[in-house]
């Protein structure tokens, strides 16, 4: 038996244990409001296919349309949260991510990495102003019927931003379906003259996507706001979801031939302080249409006119821009017994054309010896003509006389 002296040091003893197994117990058990493993904010705690990258002081990637998503900007926390060993870690040094479109609009060949989207837009009157011409890389415009014109905006995903709206859709005729088959877009439009819808249903160099026909309808809506038919508008990720939905993506070396040639601009010392051309359609004897482009030195582009007002862009709000202007002479030659007075204009085969960059002018030879092929331009000595790097504007007219150029 122990002496009684000892019982007090046993009681510390114990009493020492015991303090140390709640120590021990608070050290293993979870803080309040975490979990375990702790992890990122907004990590999964199995990482999956889904899980996202540790946050950052740096905005996430802009969306298609080049906006930051309002839920997505970047919060305070503190401090920085560390990846578990599962994930990769966010860089520290200066990023590299994957190339996001830039302002610049242009189609380099050899560098157009998706297939093509060719929009056909109504001009009628009711329809101005249209959405999304200055996203466009290339803008086709020639008449349709009764003097009114048409354009085909060309727009390249993943060189350009994408366009927000685009519109009002409208419908399709046979030379407009030929300069798309050039570029092997899928080309949007919404109805058609007889002779266009059949080669656009049949053309096996575009991918076609009807609005009026049921399977592609749910990529178009209507802009209430507006009278039909000039209220129909997409997106160029409506577009784009289109492609994908339907298995339309071109292959690499379908796009590999796709764009133009492009050269440096030329040096501010050498731009001509203004230019302006002018060009008009007419219908039976009169004119229906007058564009004006007046030459901008400081961005070394060409600002548009219409009908002697700014032609304005409704998506952006800014006058339409384009750093390239073409104007082609085309026949024109009305279909027999048409009961809209459709024209066919010959756009296979060669002509006379006018090229406008740098505030100059070249006379030049256009090109499409076939209808799968892509137009092109080309000086006397047979060498294809190069162009700034930036959007283009072709536009097709009757003859030159109808086009005037001057200071």
């Amino acid at each position: 038996m122990l002496p009684k002296y000892a019982y007090p040091s046993l009681r510390f003893i114990w009493l020492i244990l015991a303090g140390m197994a709640v120590a021990l117990a608070a050290c293993t058990s979870e803080p309040e409001g975490l979990s375990a493993p702790q992890q990122p904010p907004g990590v999964l705690s199995s990482p999956t296919a889904t899980a996202t990258s540790p946050p950052s002081t740096h905005p996430p990637p802009p969306d298609r349309n080049g906006h930051t998503p309002a839920h997505c900007h970047p919060r305070s926390h503190g401090h920085r949260s560390h990846p578990t060993a599962t994930l990769t870690p966010a860089p520290t040094a200066t990023p590299n991510p994957t190339p996001q479109p830039t302002g610049e609009r242009g189609l380099s060949r050899g560098h157009v990495p998706q297939r093509l989207l060719a929009v056909m837009f109504d001009n009628h009157p009711q329809a101005y102003p249209q959405a999304g011409l200055n996203r466009a890389v290339l803008v086709f415009e020639a008449l349709a019927e009764y003097g009114i014109t048409r354009y085909m905006g060309v727009f390249a995903p993943g060189a350009a931003p994408d366009a927000a709206v685009i519109g009002p859709v409208r419908s399709a005729r046979t030379y407009f379906v030929q300069w798309a088959m050039g570029l092997g877009a899928v080309f949007v439009h919404a109805g058609g003259s007889p002779e266009g819808l059949s080669l656009a249903e049949s053309a096996p160099e575009i991918a076609n996507m009807d609005a009026l026909h049921r399977a592609a309808q749910d990529y178009f809506y209507r802009n209430t706001s507006r009278e039909a038919p000039h209220n129909l508008y997409t997106t160029g990720e409506l577009l784009q979801t289109f492609v994908a939905d339907t298995g339309a993506e071109a292959n690499e070396s379908d796009l590999a031939e796709q764009g133009f040639l492009f050269k440096h601009d030329a040096p501010a010392d050498q731009r001509p302080a203004n230019q302006r051309l002018d060009y008009f359609y007419t219908f039976q004897g009169g004119v229906t249409e007058s564009l004006t482009w007046e030459y901008d030195p400081q961005t070394n582009g060409y600002l548009r006119l219409r009908r002697d007002s700014p032609h304005i862009d409704e998506e952006n709000g800014e006058q339409v821009w384009f750093k390239n202007l073409v104007v082609m002479e085309v026949e024109e030659v009305p279909i027999p017994g048409d009961p809209e007075k459709r024209l066919d204009l010959h756009v296979v085969g060669e002509g006379r054309a006018r090229v406008f960059l740098d505030g100059m002018q070249r006379e030049v030879r256009w090109r499409k010896p076939t209808a799968a092929a892509p137009l092109r331009w080309y000086d006397a000595q047979n060498h294809e003509i190069e162009l700034n790097a930036g959007p283009v504007w072709v536009a097709a007219i009757q003859t030159f006389d109808n086009l005037s150029v001057g200071e």
